[in-house]
Formats: structure tokens, sequence, C-alpha cells
């Protein structure tokens, strides 16, 4: 598998709807997902209509510089993709990574139902707009092949963070 590149185009029209966010509908959210999934590794390449049939609580949330998005030991089923901003990424109290626009994180958690094994703060002084979504897991027998291709493209991802984490660990 290859690794994912977004175009920033795409990115900017998610940010078309941002001003409109207490009227945007999860049809039209869901719509814009649609369009860059495959920027999105861990829903890259999967049927547009399983997608939405397991895709659900789609919304656009803004942090403020220092803002926990997510914390180390809660279960969450929330699935991050990172409109504008960036966000540092933290094991036990010791930074690990960096996200930019155009990342995706917490997906293995989400996907397993587990403990969040990293905290991610926005450490942009300016703020971060991220997208957040969910998977549907009780729609497993209906889009298993949706599934098995997101639990394909999520063991790549997990592969490649860990390296990346042995890497900055090992500094």
């Amino acid at each position: 598998m290859q690794s994912v590149v977004y175009d920033e185009n795409d990115v900017e029209k998610f940010l078309e709807v941002q001003d409109m966010i207490d009227e945007t509908s999860d049809r039209v959210i869901l719509d814009k997902l649609l369009h860059v999934q495959n920027k999105i590794s861990i829903i890259a390449n999967i049927d547009s209509d399983d997608l939405r049939a397991i895709v659900y609580d789609l919304k656009f949330i803004n942090y403020k510089y220092r803002d926990f998005v997510i914390k180390e030991g809660d279960v969450s089923r929330e699935i991050f993709f990172i409109l504008s901003g960036e966000c540092q990424v933290f094991v036990k109290k010791k930074k690990v990574g960096v996200l930019q626009k155009g990342k995706a994180f917490g997906e293995s958690a989400a996907i397993f139902n587990t403990k969040r094994n990293a905290s991610v703060v926005c450490s942009s002084k300016e703020g971060a707009t991220l997208l957040s979504f969910s998977i549907d897991h009780e729609n497993m027998d209906f889009c298993a092949e949706a599934l098995a291709k997101i639990y394909k493209n999520l063991a790549y991802q997990i592969n490649t963070k860990l390296e990346s984490m042995n890497q900055a660990l090992a500094k």
C-alpha cells in the first residue's frame, strides 16, 4: 500500500462548509467525506455506498491551542481528520510525533474499541479544525467487504505508526 497524499484543494472543500457547522447535515458532511475518502488512508478504496452505511456522527470540531483532542487511556469511537492546524502526539507524556493538515488519527482505538494509546493535543496557536466521524460496527454483516478493507488499511497504518513511534522513542 502506498502512502496517502492529500490534495490541498480537497481539504479546502471541507473548509468551505466550516462556517455552516450548525446548519450542515450529516449527509452534507458525509458527501464531503466521500469526496476525499481516498485521501484518508483508513477509509481509502471503500465502496461509497458501503461507506455511507458504516460511517456516522460526522462533525466539524474547532480546537484551541493546547486543547486535548484525545487523552491516552480514554475509550471513544471517534476517528479524526485534520482540516487545518497541527496536533502533537504524546505517549506517557513524551512527544512522539506531529500531525498536520490532511492526516487522520484515532483509528485503532475506534475500530477495536480499545483505550487510546496516545494523547493528541492541538499545537497550533491559531487553533485547529478537525473532522470527526465514527464507524458503525453493527453493520459488520451487511458491509463485511468494507470493514475488511478498513482492517487492512488499519493494519498498514498501525505498522507505519509503530515504526515512527519506535524511532522517536529510540532517540
